[in-house]
């Protein structure tokens, strides 16, 4: 039996509930008409997902900072190289450095965990590439402006990785959340206008955690642990330094948006990337990502989900943090191709979107 009729046997009965649930959704007047254009549609899984995300965060925080990495980690990273590289025109050369920084980052991780710890080379590497993309991206796009006032910035962040290469780091991990998110709207995004609500939502629940009213929630259901792990224990590796009421503020907002950013790579994103308006069945969904992974590419991918799944119940911790610790290059991708992006300028034609293979 091919990859392909196995996807199809495997997807089959969740098209049969997505067909039931759009007979009762579709005939609803606002369901409906968002469900069938874009732009609503979009806005309003976005807006869905910040009023989940905000009630988890605030109310049961350190299951979404524990088991969010272990379910979701491995499908948002895929999702990170199929959406930034795969369906991305980019010059062969520069796609062969992106795989070759990917592999080499990803090396200097493995390294980390063996006990070979090299944290500043490591970020002056990232710098490197950043400052690579630049210049591809000014190479493709014609343009060398951008480029040319981005330079000087990404100097100064070297100088900083230089003087504290924890403390940018640190910062890495909160900005890196956010990342996404600039991602989906400066190369997804054709209409910023359509998604300011749930922008503002996304915006006023960060905001609102700095007060104390979501502790004192997760402190009533009993949420502030998890697995042994207590919020306050969490704040001190997310916020180190900080008064008590801004680090554990600040690591309840990096809960939630950890939580947007898988949504921006797992639902936000390929919704984007659709050429069609409507949505897209299980079973297209999947012989998409068969055709742009191949059938080594998806179970590779499937593998390595269910193993760090399978871990998670021998040492929950050990492989949340393994996880973390060896995709921290995705993070790189991230910030390496949203430089490219910003230097290349105005994307070609046949980049904007994607036709769903179906």
């Amino acid at each position: 039996m091919t990859a392909a009729a196995v996807l199809e046997r495997a997807t089959a009965p969740l098209d049969r509930v997505r067909r039931a649930l759009m007979r009762v959704m579709l005939p609803m007047p606002f369901v409906g008409t968002a469900l069938g254009k874009r732009d609503s549609r979009v806005a309003l899984w976005a807006g869905a997902h910040a009023l989940v995300a905000f009630t988890l965060a605030s109310t049961v925080p350190m299951l979404l900072f524990i088991l969010g990495p272990v379910l979701l980690g491995v499908a948002h990273v895929a999702a990170d190289i199929r959406y930034l590289v795969i369906r991305r025109q980019l010059p062969g050369w520069w796609k062969n450095v992106v795989w070759l920084g990917c592999g080499t980052l990803l090396l200097v991780r493995i390294a980390d965990e063996a006990g070979v710890h090299a944290l500043m080379t490591e970020q002056l590497l990232v710098c490197g590439w950043m400052a690579l993309a630049l210049l591809a991206g000014a190479w493709s796009g014609g343009g060398r402006g951008r480029a040319a006032a981005a330079l000087p910035v990404l100097g100064a962040l070297a100088w900083v990785t230089v003087v504290d290469p924890r403390m940018v780091r640190l910062v890495f991990v909160h900005v890196h959340n956010l990342v996404a998110v600039v991602l989906w709207l400066a190369l997804f995004r054709s209409r910023l206008r359509s998604v300011l609500v749930p922008l503002t939502l996304m915006a006023a629940a960060t905001a609102f955690f700095f007060t104390a009213q979501p502790f004192h929630w997760a402190q009533a259901t009993g949420g502030l642990q998890a697995f042994g792990l207590h919020l306050l224990v969490a704040a001190d590796w997310v916020a180190p330094g900080l008064s008590p009421k801004n680090a554990v503020g600040l690591t309840m907002a990096y809960v939630f948006l950890q939580s947007v950013h898988y949504s921006a790579w797992l639902l936000l994103i390929p919704q984007e990337d659709l050429r069609s308006e409507g949505t897209t069945t299980f079973r297209m969904s999947a012989r998409s990502l068969l055709a742009d992974f191949g059938t080594k590419g998806v179970v590779a991918i499937a593998l390595t989900a269910i193993a760090v799944i399978a871990f998670a119940f021998v040492n929950v911790h050990k492989t949340r943090s393994m996880y973390l610790s060896l995709a921290m290059f995705h993070g790189y991708l991230e910030l390496t191709l949203l430089c490219y992006f910003w230097a290349r300028g105005k994307r070609p034609a046949g980049e904007r979107r994607q036709l769903a293979r179906a």
